[in-house]
């Protein structure tokens, strides 16, 4: 269950951080379209940092599908042991229901051999 938890606030966390480049990458595009005052040297590191946001993006597009694959898995995981703890318990109920019966059967066996070695007929 620990893991499960860790996995999604990792997973939340790279889309928190994901949606926040994003932002910032459009808004960038936006400033280089609208930079005909900038000289050759700015508009070039400006592109250049807006690739580099791009690259960025894709990266963390990448760590992010990961993520949700970690998730899938540790939530398969933990839908297996809880299917295997639903059969133990299921086992140990018909195992005490067993014994139960059992102890039922040899009790019902003992009165009835007590009864058997009582029994006096009626004098006539």
């Amino acid at each position: 269950m620990q893991a499960l938890a860790q996995a999604v606030a990792h997973r939340d966390a790279l889309k928190q951080g994901l949606l926040a480049l994003r932002k910032r990458l459009e808004e960038e595009r936006a400033r280089l379209s609208r930079a005909e005052a900038l000289g050759a040297a700015e508009r070039w590191v400006l592109a250049n940092y807006v690739a580099a946001l791009g690259q960025d993006s894709t990266e963390l597009e990448r760590a992010l599908k990961e993520a949700e694959e970690h998730v899938d898995l540790r939530r398969s995981e933990l839908v297996q042991k809880a299917k295997e703890r639903g059969l133990l318990d299921s086992l140990k109920e018909k195992q005490s229901a067993r014994h139960l019966h059992l102890e039922r059967q040899q009790e019902q066996r003992n009165h009835d051999e007590t009864a058997t070695l009582r029994y006096r007929p009626a004098a006539f």
